[in-house]
């Protein structure tokens, strides 16, 4: 319950507080945590369904329980908050159709055309992660880089900056003339 509604509140700061409260409350014998909307939803089925099918489709996935045991207890040992659940065994692990191309190699060489946005906190893709492909692609990209937590960032949280520069691209092509640090 708690790993997964961390999981749930880093999607939007918004959730924070709920979290928060969660936490707290599970401290303290005599309340009772009390699991809001905010931090206690499933997905819908159908993004679910599309979900894992993207991302199982997209690559070879290690089939071994072995294997995700292993990886697991070393998750463990490295992020005790989430205690491997990250590295946990997922349907991929038993997805019958192979990947139907190879994962494209980026690379700095092509039209100089890419607008990247990223939060500083996102849970599914860390900063470090974002950082490295804007590397990868060289001065074919922009990165704006909003400071703020969540995942999927155009028009989701509220951030001006961020969604000026990504309609700005989106309508007239322009992107900013050098990486750009959107505050919260």
């Amino acid at each position: 319950m708690l790993r997964q509604s961390l999981q749930n509140a880093f999607v939007t700061d918004g959730a924070f507080p709920a979290f928060a409260r969660l936490v707290r409350d599970a401290k303290d014998p005599a309340a009772v945590p009390a699991l809001t909307p905010d931090i206690a939803y499933a997905l819908p089925d159908t993004d679910a369904a599309i979900t894992v099918a993207v991302i199982c489709n997209d690559v070879k996935w290690p089939g071994s329980v072995p294997g995700h045991r292993r990886a697991v207890l070393a998750d463990r040992a490295a992020h005790p908050l989430t205690a491997g659940m990250p590295a946990n065994i997922t349907p991929c692990s038993f997805w019958k159709s192979k990947p139907t191309s190879e994962p494209t190699r980026i690379t700095s060489d092509g039209p100089s055309n890419i607008l990247m946005i990223q939060s500083l906190r996102d849970p599914a893709t860390p900063h470090h992660v974002g950082l490295k492909m804007r590397q990868a692609l060289g001065d074919r990209a922009r990165l704006v880089l909003v400071d703020q937590g969540g995942h999927g960032m155009y028009l989701t949280n509220g951030n001006a900056c961020g969604n000026r520069a990504v309609t700005d691209f989106l309508t007239t092509g322009a992107r900013p003339y050098e990486d750009t640090h959107c505050a919260s």
